[in-house]
């Protein structure tokens, strides 16, 4: 089942609006138990995304080429930048947010663990992550170029 909504946005043309089309099928792959935990009682209560919980490595690629925002860390952050979706961090260290053009070098540096300097299992705010995935929505197509393509230079220079 495919979940798309139609959202205008602006103008174009003077009094028309320009419409675009965007996935809230939402994927979500945490290793940790707790966090994984707090995450899905955030979005049992938002009826408006569909989402997908990742089991295994295997399923990774799949769920983020048809997610429209990932929630995860490691490597399914690091696919979701790749494959230009906007990603939320939330792992083993806490919530690091959502990755902007502005925090990509310092999440790549940390691996998408979660929080930059985090402490394990560390506690987050359902509100900040409610926040972030409709701010995740909103990033532009430029801006999840750019951050893949940086990402791709930075794997290039390890």
């Amino acid at each position: 089942m495919k979940s798309h909504h139609i959202v205008a946005i602006g103008t174009w043309g003077g009094d028309k609006q320009q419409l675009i089309e965007y996935n809230s099928c939402i994927a979500v792959g945490i290793d940790c138990p707790r966090a994984k935990l707090r995450v899905s009682i955030l979005l049992d209560t938002i009826q408006e995304y569909q989402v997908r919980y990742i089991s295994s490595d295997e399923e990774i690629s799949e769920a983020v080429n048809k997610a429209g925002l990932i929630i995860g860390a490691r490597g399914m952050a690091h696919e979701g930048i790749l494959q230009r979706k906007p990603v939320i961090v939330v792992g083993e260290y806490g919530f690091g947010g959502l990755v902007t053009p502005d925090t990509l070098h310092e999440q790549c540096s940390n691996y998408f663990k979660g929080k930059i300097n985090g402490i394990k299992e560390e506690y987050f705010s359902l509100e900040r992550l409610e926040e972030e995935i409709k701010r995740g929505f909103t990033l532009t197509f430029q801006e999840l170029q750019m951050m893949s393509n940086q990402t791709i230079r930075f794997l290039h220079n390890i």
